[in-house]
């Protein structure tokens, strides 16, 4: 079984490079941006989550059907786009995640 990366990428990549430019071009809202990826982010993992929880079910139980190996592909395939909306994901957040990880904490003045 061969899985794709480009063919569920592509339609993501374009999508957010798409809100991304309404963003910063004053069309729409950076909340909006980042509230349709987060759903975005959500929905691509319960759906692949659910995929391998039920893959994992039928595992257990010993049954092996071409509804395994359909689903297995659509969940790796979902785990590709997951990974790709991740790094989406990293992307809006740089700015607060550098800023909280690496940012100088005051120091504080002891009064003696």
């Amino acid at each position: 079984m061969s899985y794709n990366i480009l063919i569920p990428s592509l339609p993501f990549l374009i999508a957010y490079l798409s809100t991304y430019s309404l963003y910063k071009l004053g069309l729409i809202k950076k909340g909006l941006h980042i509230n349709l990826w987060n759903i975005i982010l959500l929905a691509s993992f319960i759906i692949s989550g659910g995929a391998g929880f039920i893959l994992m079910i039928l595992m257990e139980m010993g049954i092996v059907s071409t509804v395994n190996f359909d689903l297995l592909f659509w969940h790796v395939e979902l785990g590709i786009t997951m990974t790709l909306v991740a790094v989406f994901h990293f992307h809006i957040y740089w700015k607060s995640t550098k800023k909280t990880l690496f940012g100088h904490k005051k120091k504080r003045r002891m009064d003696s």
